[in-house]
């Protein structure tokens, strides 16, 4: 009998949508396209630093412009982390993921209440606040910080963690640049922004005691506010682990064919009108048109990535975020013309 390997620690770089910014381009620059099958910029980015003084004012110019019409044109990515599991030991877990898995499997007996019943509107309200969460902190707060790294029994070094990209036919129709300098972006921006959040929910740890005198209802305020506070560490202490990993160069950009035929055949699917959407159904509600991912295509990443119960939620999350982003911001551009 064969023994299935475990996952490696990989990155999916999966692109969801081009948020509408002004005249919204339909083809990516030409710049863009070219550089789809390049590898990581953050070394050429070092490179360029030291030779930007010989550079001439003209040159500067024209790369910065080149610079901000490929940020504008790079979609929103989700970037998922796949980490192989922890060692099995004998020894009981921590003191605190007992904690974790007590709660969790409180939350998921509420969910098991008759309908109709307050327990139940709890866990409603619970599960829509979840989904308002930021995608970005969900994969972060997924990470295990110092989980997955492996040294190679030969060169003695670390194992460098490999950010998947779509490849094939597919690199090219969207039109990718380089994405590990897009993913340390993300970075230094999700780090100070977790750490400061995690403060004020901790802030607000006091203020939810009051609710401790009703003896009926749990103190679901109090609930609250702390699980967003242990979120937003999780997320902060992830995006750390993360950029440790990508200042050590441990972190190596590559094209994946396979997930670039599950992007291919999403592109396809839209063409031919196979983008699922009820009848009768209202506009508003229909998948926003510039979707490069959509929940149909979730099957094939699940069967191809090996991908779990909770990263399937994760990945069907982000894409009605992206959804909902890509409608807000043709929204705001349709005001922004009225106005003029």
């Amino acid at each position: 009998m064969s023994i299935k390997a475990a996952r490696p620690f990989r990155i999916l770089a999966l692109p969801l949508v081009r948020l509408p910014h002004g005249a919204l381009r339909v083809q990516p620059p030409a710049s863009a396209a070219s550089s789809a099958g390049a590898s990581s910029a953050s070394a050429s980015a070092s490179s360029t630093s030291d030779s930007s003084a010989s550079a001439s004012p003209s040159t500067t110019a024209e790369a910065a412009a080149a610079a901000a019409v490929a940020a504008r044109e790079t979609p929103l990515i989700l970037y998922h982390v796949q980490q192989p599991p922890p060692p099995e030991s004998d020894g009981k877990p921590p003191l605190y993921q007992r904690a974790l898995d007590r709660a969790s499997d409180e939350w998921i007996k509420l969910g098991k209440k008759k309908e109709g019943s307050w327990m139940r509107w709890f866990f409603d309200k619970g599960e829509g606040l979840m989904d308002r969460i930021e995608f970005e902190e969900w994969s972060l707060k997924a990470v295990h910080e110092g989980q997955g790294i492996k040294i190679d029994k030969k060169t003695g070094k670390p194992v460098e963690v490999t950010l998947m990209r779509p490849g094939g036919p597919a690199a090219m129709a969207l039109g990718l640049p380089p994405l590990l300098p897009k993913l340390h972006r993300t970075l230094l921006h999700r780090i100070p922004h977790h750490k400061k959040m995690m403060r004020r929910f901790i802030y607000a740890v006091p203020l939810t005691w009051p609710f401790a005198i009703i003896p009926v209802i749990p103190n679901f305020p109090l609930f609250y506010v702390l699980w967003r506070a242990w979120s937003h560490y999780k997320a902060w202490r992830g995006a750390t682990y993360l950029e440790a990993l990508l200042k050590g160069g441990l972190i190596t950009e590559a094209d994946n064919e396979a997930l670039g035929k599950i992007y291919t055949a999403a592109a396809d699917a839209k063409a031919k009108g196979k983008v699922e959407k009820g009848d009768g159904e209202a506009a508003d509600k229909l998948p926003y048109p510039g979707l490069m991912l959509s929940k149909a295509d979730v099957p094939a990443l699940v069967s191809e990535f090996e991908l779990g119960e909770g990263e399937v939620v994760d990945v069907g999350r982000a894409i009605e975020q992206a959804d909902h982003r890509a409608k807000d911001a043709v929204k705001k551009l349709e005001q922004a013309n009225e106005s003029k």
